[in-house]
């Protein structure tokens, strides 16, 4: 039998705490029999998504991109795994900016599994390469309650929709902040070991449909399907809708205390229906409402990317032009 794979991509500073969490739950997988890697995020040369009209990475796959980088090879890493493990800091509710540079580049349509099956099939340069897999998530805040981590596992999660990566497990600590004081916390290492565990069973396990099959430690929070309690509440409704997968859930008191009533739901982003869903809604908007004038807003397109009155060139910008005329 293969040997199995977890692919680790951390997001804070070498030995840093967040670090301490993925090597735990790394060593816990290893003694399953399984292959483990740590790749630091922040030590790689990774550019943001210039979001490139009609993008060659779509069609060519992310050796194409017009940034020559670790684009490419963390790409290739991904692909070849078999389990996957994102970890980052937060930072201002959020996980550090290398989060959304990693998704941005490594992700997003050009890795939507539901585009490639309703367009024919995956491309060629996916061929061959697992196309789900299981996951899981870690965020570690210094704040002393969930308050000012609230973003952090949200964030993470947006790493996971396109490729259909389904997180298993996944932990939002908090209240570690100074250099080593993971060590500190034993129960945050125990979970963080169990993380390892479960992302290791489900690897071990390919057989199985991950989907909304969650293996961590059940909390109590508001969304069943992703085990998160961000929502939306709008004024007049009797639901909200989870920042994360996008469900509805209705709302009512029950003694006096919040209860939520979860139907299925194809906005659901943690399947694949969801996602050919929102595949389908994306089609419907450019058929209906832009085909139509497509044509007749040509000419002012022109004009306003034409307008550069306003634009404030960068040093480095202005500096390469110099060298350029100076050459």
């Amino acid at each position: 039998m293969d040997t199995k794979r977890i692919v680790a991509f951390t997001c804070g500073r070498r030995g840093g705490n967040t670090e301490i969490y993925v090597k735990t739950a790394l060593k816990a997988a290893a003694r399953m029999g399984i292959a483990c890697e740590l790749i630091r995020l922040n030590e790689c040369d990774l550019g943001a998504c210039k979001d490139c009209l009609r993008g060659p990475c779509y069609a060519k796959g992310p050796g194409a991109c017009i940034l020559k980088d670790d684009g490419e090879w963390l790409a290739q890493k991904f692909l070849e795994s078999d389990g996957y493990l994102l970890a980052a800091p937060v930072w201002s509710l959020s996980p550090a900016g290398i989060v959304t540079v990693f998704r941005d580049r490594i992700f997003g349509p050009k890795m939507d599994l539901a585009a490639w099956e309703m367009n024919g099939g995956a491309p060629e340069w996916a061929h061959g390469r697992k196309l789900q897999r299981p996951g899981a998530l870690i965020s570690v805040g210094g704040a002393l309650t969930e308050h000012w981590t609230s973003l952090g596992l949200a964030t993470l999660y947006t790493t996971t929709f396109s490729a259909q990566t389904n997180v298993v497990d996944h932990l939002n600590i908090f209240q570690v902040a100074d250099q080593g004081e993971a060590l500190m916390r034993r129960d945050y290492m125990k979970k963080a070991e169990y993380l390892g565990q479960n992302l290791g069973h489900a690897v071990l396990n390919p057989q199985i449909d991950w989907t909304h099959r969650f293996l961590g430690e059940e909390k109590h929070e508001a969304c069943p399907g992703c085990h998160t309690s961000v929502v939306v509440a709008k004024p007049g409704r009797d639901f909200v809708e989870c920042v994360v997968c996008g469900r509805k859930g209705y709302v009512s008191l029950v003694d006096g205390k919040l209860a939520y009533r979860w139907p299925d739901d194809p906005q659901d982003r943690l399947t694949m229906m969801g996602k050919y869903d929102h595949m389908r809604e994306i089609a419907r908007h450019t058929e209906e409402r832009f085909k139509p004038h497509e044509a007749e807003i040509q000419e002012e397109l022109k004009a306003w990317r034409a307008l550069e009155d306003f634009t404030v060139e960068p040093p480095s910008k202005l500096a390469k032009r110099a060298a350029k005329k100076a050459d």
